[in-house]
């Protein structure tokens, strides 16, 4: 029998069901929500009837997972083993509200069971029964999904589900559902603990997302938005790491822009901070995804560039070496400025961080002295 709370009863409006209290015996607590009462149990007040217990141990153990688990990703693939090994559900989904270029969309971030090949699928607008639950805030239980046309990415083994929306300060964030394989396979219980599940999940969504807002904010460059300096550093080192596993090289690129100084003197710190955005984009374009460019500090950038060659590292970097920089204030002018590099491979120039750095930056000055540019940065140039 699937774990629940009874005591409960159901209103329908088509496949809509809102469970509310039986308003039966009447009991000191009865009229508090469902809830209310678990939490109460769980600090040790009034004690649910024995059939219960299973539905409050189930609660409790994802009151676990809420408090204790920051990661999002990882928040959500706990949840969902617990729904679906202690809940005995047969496929359960947890998606999530995203902004997606100019339009939200829902991402079905998490899954299990037959339905685990949906994880990753993005849904937009009015698709599927989740948009339906998400915008009108009613937890949902469909009998029989065969008969329901907005139903979207069908699995033909799967024949009923329950929905419950994810909501935070009157704001939907996502759904929360369930599926079985038999025609009417979830009593109202059932919707009744789905409902309370996300109530706190969505609590718990919200602190995860804040947390890893302030794990980027942390490790993002204000002005540039590139990686900081503690952020490479740390991704240095867990490259190494990979390296030593897998007996693969990498590069380890130091970038410094020549004679910066004099665009500042000369045009102003604000030209000079669009400068360094325009090279961080510039550097953000060119490089692979599997790549790190970050801001090492004031006008140095680095870039870690996994599985390259000293020789593939230089011809990356001779093709961005001149970037040409559009003045606000000079129509059809742009300033000139260019950058000197020092490249350090592992293992060959060192197998530690500072190895690796303090290669890389002998280089660097090296190659100012040996090449600079041609044109001073002060220069304007036509487009």
């Amino acid at each position: 029998m699937p774990c629940g709370l009874r005591g409960l009863r159901q209103a329908r409006t088509g496949h809509c069901i809102v469970v509310t209290e039986r308003s039966g015996r009447k009991h000191r607590h009865d009229r508090r929500p469902a809830e209310s009462r678990a939490s109460s149990s769980l600090s040790g007040g009034t004690r649910l009837p024995t059939e219960s217990e299973r539905g409050l141990t189930f609660l409790a153990r994802l009151a676990a997972e809420f408090t204790t688990v920051l990661s999002l990703t990882d928040l959500l693939d706990h949840v969902i083993h617990v729904l679906h090994e202690e809940a005995g559900f047969d496929s359960c989904e947890i998606s999530l509200l995203t902004k997606h270029a100019t339009e939200d969309v829902i991402v079905i971030r998490a899954a299990s069971g037959v339905r685990a090949g949906v994880k990753g699928s993005v849904l937009s607008r009015g698709q599927g029964l989740v948009w339906t639950v998400m915008e009108s805030g009613i937890p949902l239980l469909v009998p029989d999904l065969k008969s329901e046309p907005r139903w979207f990415l069908r699995e033909p083994r799967i024949r009923s589900a329950i929905y419950a929306p994810l909501v935070v300060h009157r704001r939907p964030i996502g759904v929360v559902s369930a599926y079985r394989e038999a025609v009417g396979g979830f009593p109202a219980a059932d919707l009744n603990l789905l409902a309370i599940v996300a109530r706190y999940l969505a609590g718990a969504v919200e602190v995860a997302r804040l947390h890893e807002q302030l794990k980027e904010l942390a490790a993002t460059d204000s002005l540039t938005g590139l990686a900081n300096r503690r952020a490479f550093l740390d991704r240095l080192q867990a490259e190494i790491q990979r390296g030593r596993r897998a007996k693969s090289e990498f590069c380890v690129a130091l970038l410094d822009l020549d004679r910066f100084k004099s665009v500042n003197d000369i045009h102003g710190h604000a030209v000079g901070d669009q400068v360094l955005i325009r090279v961080a984009e510039t550097l953000s374009q060119a490089v692979r995804q599997s790549d790190l460019a970050a801001r090492f500090g004031g006008d140095e950038f680095i870039l870690l560039l996994p599985e390259s060659s000293r020789a593939q590292a230089m011809e990356m970097l001779d093709r961005l070496r001149t970037v040409v920089i559009p003045l606000p204030d000079r129509a059809g002018r742009g300033v000139r400025t260019t950058f000197s590099w020092g490249i350090a491979a592992w293992p060959r120039d060192g197998e530690e961080p500072d190895q690796l750095l303090q290669v890389a930056d002998l280089r660097l000055y090296a190659m100012k002295r040996d090449t600079q540019s041609q044109d001073p940065p002060a220069a304007s140039t036509g487009k």
